[in-house]
């Protein structure tokens, strides 16, 4: 909570009232006794030295101090500095409390002309916080338009719109008030304004999490004003804690540093030295460098304050930083310090942190239970955003290892116990995105599929949908596959068109909708290039098949022709005769049309050498072929030799060609 620095140098300084007062001359128009200064003089000293010990963050000590001083006093001219300081400290008390208690007293004083005419704004703007803290936001809200309407001087109404804006960021209407605060500090050349205001709007956009800027307005607060928290223990130590909470530890460091610079007080710098040494233990970054700074302030105070209050916690630090740097076992800490939950769960952790650096993967899931018990407090102080992403990277080392020695089975296993985080860090490493997806289509496995498809399904990214679509197909889920299918096409990148081509033929072959098929063919034929840059893939054998007949229906016989002479070759070059005879039967027909005889021999002679199990029906239509072809040509010994052949043939049903060869 932050009570405005400066309407105390703008209104009367402490002493100046105590002057003021000296001159004082009562009803009878005789001047006061030197008595009553004396005690005017000393409740001034009172009030001042609270206020010392409020700004060097001893709320408690000030508090009681004023409220044992309240009680007894019997002078009405201190009341209203009382009142105030006493309603400040209430508020400081962080208490609702000693906030309601304050608010009723604070705002009976100023109905009752209590508070003198040059403390009332500042009375005002305390009632207007204290009417927050205890949750009155409409009387908040009252109060902080009473400082902006009644009040002439332009510093006060500005200090009225800051506390209306924090009714605002109270009542979460933060547009509001970053909009009032924004205005502020657009408009004011006093450089303790802007200041005031930029705090007040950091904690705003704390508020309303909007981090980013949070982080880069401090970073001008403190670059140009850093003595508005170092000339104040209490404000510096409220921001300090401001910012830890909001992970802004390096700012918190800057502001402990210029405290330390500034400070005399031996009380101070132990207690500003262990703060820092705490916030270089929150700004690990998994090197030494900011262990090496806190075990540095550690020793100091183990060395300068032995019996001070932080000595015991110094030293079972230090031991944690040798810990983690690997200078001591885990199991001497865990030994050390058994009734320490906190050392136990540290100690236990760093042996996590070993195991996974000496790559004991399976022994860490084997121990995954005992691990899932340390706390996310822990596991940030060591560098980790919580206990899953250590074993995110467990995973995703295990994958790795898998990948690159293609176990995609053992892949599989690991699979079951990961989290969508990590497969999203994993495909960030181009290295190894691929390998992963083209082992989980190797291997199905629905969970997998499922565990990628709902972490990449908004994802933009046309070769992961492609992914998608092999791993959906590899799964037989073929509607889903054709999803994906259509989100490739969606996107339009031609490179992963051209490799997605025969898997989509592969799907909507699958599917067995002839209509589908003859929609893909079409779009082959807007698209020819696509079949030249696959023809390595052993899929495009199946693909001129189908493409052939295609064509053929569509009587587009000169194209049917030569997709049918590529399927012959590419059946040649793979030595994978998977449409024999029917390649060389339709190609012998080609030649016969052609009057190329010859060649149309040779053709249906090598249908019969590239089928292993031909039926008998189909090996006596092609020895009658090949017969008829020789009489044409005039060769009657040939044509004698394979009329005989024909004859040979046994176990044919119903075949017009073996009745044609029997009757010769």
């Amino acid at each position: 909570m932050k009570i405005i620095i400066l309407l105390l140098i703008l209104l009367n300084l402490l002493y100046a009232k105590k002057d003021f007062y000296y001159s004082f001359i009562n009803s009878s128009g005789a001047q006061i006794s030197e008595k009553r200064k004396q005690t005017i003089s000393d409740g001034f000293d009172i009030i001042e030295n609270a206020k010392l010990l409020a700004r060097d963050g001893k709320i408690d000590e000030a508090y009681t101090l004023i409220k044992t001083y309240k009680a007894k006093n019997k002078m009405n001219v201190l009341d209203s500095d009382l009142i105030i300081l006493y309603s400040e400290l209430s508020l400081k008390k962080e208490s609702k409390r000693f906030s309601l208690e304050a608010e009723k007293l604070l705002e009976n004083a100023i109905n009752s002309s209590s508070i003198n005419q040059f403390d009332l704004a500042k009375a005002y703007m305390l009632l207007v916080e204290l009417k927050l803290k205890i949750n009155k936001t409409k009387d908040a809200k009252y109060f902080a338009e009473i400082i902006i309407n009644n009040f002439d001087d332009e510093l006060t109404k500005t200090y009225g719109k800051i506390q209306l804006a924090k009714v605002y960021k109270y009542q979460k209407s933060y547009d509001k008030s970053i909009n009032i605060l924004y205005t502020i500090l657009t408009k004011t050349n006093d450089k303790m304004v802007a200041t005031v205001v930029a705090d007040e709007l950091f904690d705003v956009y704390i508020a309303s999490e909007d981090f980013e800027k949070a982080n880069k307005l401090i970073s001008n607060v403190l670059k140009n004003n850093i003595e508005y928290y170092a000339n104040d223990s209490y404000l510096a130590n409220q921001k300090v804690t401001k910012l830890i909470k909001s992970n802004m530890p390096e700012h918190a460091a800057d502001i402990l540093k210029e405290l330390l610079n500034k400070t005399t007080k031996e009380e101070s710098i132990e207690d500003f030295k262990f703060k820092l040494a705490n916030t270089y233990m929150l700004m690990y970054d998994r090197t030494n460098f900011y262990l090496e700074k806190a075990k540095e302030l550690y020793k100091d105070i183990i060395s300068d304050y032995s019996q001070g209050s932080y000595a015991k916690k110094s030293k079972m630090t230090i031991d944690e930083i040798l810990m983690r740097q690997g200078r001591v076992k885990p199991s001497v800490i865990a030994a050390k310090y058994q009734t320490s939950e906190s050392m136990q769960q540290k100690a236990l952790l760093q042996e996590l942190i070993n195991d996974k650096d000496d790559k004991k993967y399976k022994l860490i899931l084997r121990s995954e239970k005992i691990y899932k018990k340390i706390s996310n407090s822990i596991t940030k102080r060591f560098g980790y955003e919580s206990i899953e992403a250590i074993f995110d990277e467990v995973n995703i080392e295990m994958i790795k290892e898998f990948l690159n020695t293609e176990k995609c089975f053992d892949l599989n296993k690991v699979l079951k116990t990961s989290r969508s985080e990590t497969l999203e860090k994993l495909i960030e490493d181009e290295t190894i995105k691929f390998k992963f997806f083209e082992c989980l289509i190797e291997v199905p496995y629905e969970r997998a599929y499922l565990q990628v498809k709902n972490t990449f399904n908004a994802s933009r990214d046309p070769n992961i949908y492609l992914y998608l679509e092999r791993m959906a197909y590899s799964l037989k889920l073929i509607d889903e596959a054709l999803d994906y299918s259509s989100k490739v096409e969606m996107v339009d990148n031609r490179d992963v068109l051209v490799k997605e081509f025969l898997y989509r033929y592969q799907i909507l072959k699958s599917k067995g909708d002839s209509l589908s098929l003859d929609k893909f063919f079409s779009y082959t034929s807007k698209n020819l290039d696509f079949i030249e840059l696959n023809k390595n893939n052993p899929v495009i054998v199946d693909f001129y098949h189908d493409y052939y007949l295609y064509l053929f229906k569509k009587n587009d016989i000169k194209r049917a022709n030569e997709v049918l002479n590529k399927l012959y070759l590419k059946q040649k070059e793979l030595k994978a005769n998977i449409y024999s005879p029917f390649v060389e039967i339709e190609l012998s027909k080609v030649s016969k049309n052609e009057n190329k005889l010859q060649e149309s021999i040779n053709y249906l002679l090598e249908s019969k050498e590239n089928t292993r199990r031909l039926k008998p029906n189909d090996e006596v239509k092609i020895y009658y072929d090949i017969l008829k072809l020789y009489e044409n040509t005039g060769n009657k010994i040939k044509k004698d030799e394979y009329i005989q052949k024909c004859k040979d043939v046994k176990d044919t049903k119903d075949s017009l060609y073996k009745k044609m060869c029997d009757e010769m």
